[in-house]
């Protein structure tokens, strides 16, 4: 029922900006271009094809390009970024053989000692991966550095802002340093586990080197010119084909304003800590 409410509401979100760009033609105005960063976890052998498909409907309705994109180009039109948390042998298995074949670029956010085991951290998306492999050092070495690109997610996979700050700082350094010396060039990319992130948690990353950090947050990306803070939109394979073209296009752009005004209701207009273990799983239920 939830999956249907939001599907309505980023409808009405879809027709207002189409009603928008519709009265800014008729007022000279030249459109924006919009972008999103798309991010996936697993996709196992049977949801190849519905990737697949959702990678063929993205060619018709946008255009790819990498995650460490500086700013949204100047021309109009609709751009997408495709991303996976977590590493996982699923996505070398099926994912990359379906990009490649169509030329669709990837980053790839890798939580370094895991390589070559099992995902050994709670997962709270609709479909647990927690039977599968995370590749090997040696996979990640193999992959085509033309169309895959490298990021970080942390060492082990924590809630970041719920760890002390000498952990933030090894989680960040860590793994960044051990995908540097596997691959023998910069990894600049950064994912939050689970989406958990705060001022402090932003800090560190900045003083850790990175350059562009990724959230779970559906809003639009790369609005600002070397923007550091992006936010992901959250896909499963499973989706709708309606419920990728709204994905897609930035519909679903309103959850975070709801989330928060959700949270302030429901705690009495009180702070809830951002640690908060319950915080964590209702960012990813918008994510």
């Amino acid at each position: 029922m939830k999956r249907v409410v939001n599907l309505v509401i980023s409808g009405v979100v879809q027709i207002g900006d189409m009603l928008a760009r519709s009265v800014g033609r008729l007022l000279g105005r030249k459109p924006r271009a919009t972008a999103v960063v798309l991010a996936y976890h697993a996709i196992t052998t049977g949801q190849r094809e519905r990737f697949g498909r959702q990678m063929d409907l993205l060619l018709r309705l946008a255009k790819p390009v990498h995650a460490n994109l500086k700013s949204r180009p100047s021309q109009g039109g609709r751009y997408a970024a495709i991303t996976f948390d977590d590493g996982l042998q699923s996505v070398v298995d099926n994912a990359l053989p379906e990009l490649k074949k169509r030329g669709i670029p990837a980053t790839l956010f890798i939580v370094t000692e895991a390589l070559g085991g099992p995902p050994n951290w709670q997962s709270f998306e609709s479909g647990n991966a927690a039977h599968e492999m995370i590749m090997s050092a040696e996979q990640l070495k193999a992959l085509p550095s033309d169309l895959v690109a490298i990021g970080s997610h942390t060492m082990t996979h924590p809630v970041l802002t719920a760890i002390s700050e000498e952990e933030l700082q090894r989680e960040l350094i860590g793994s960044r340093a051990k995908l540097e010396k596997i691959l023998d060039r910069e990894v600049k990319l950064f994912s939050f586990p689970y989406g958990a992130s705060n001022a402090v948690v932003f800090d560190t990353c900045r003083k850790a080197g990175y350059e562009r950090v990724f959230t779970a947050l559906p809003v639009l990306a790369f609005c600002e010119t070397n923007e550091f803070v992006t936010g992901r939109v959250r896909i499963e394979p499973t989706d709708w084909s309606l419920e990728f073209r709204l994905k897609l296009a930035g519909a679903y752009r309103w959850l975070p304003t709801a989330y928060v005004w959700k949270r302030k209701l429901l705690n009495g207009f009180r702070r809830v800590p951002k640690t908060s273990s319950a915080v964590v799983r209702e960012e990813k239920k918008i994510a």
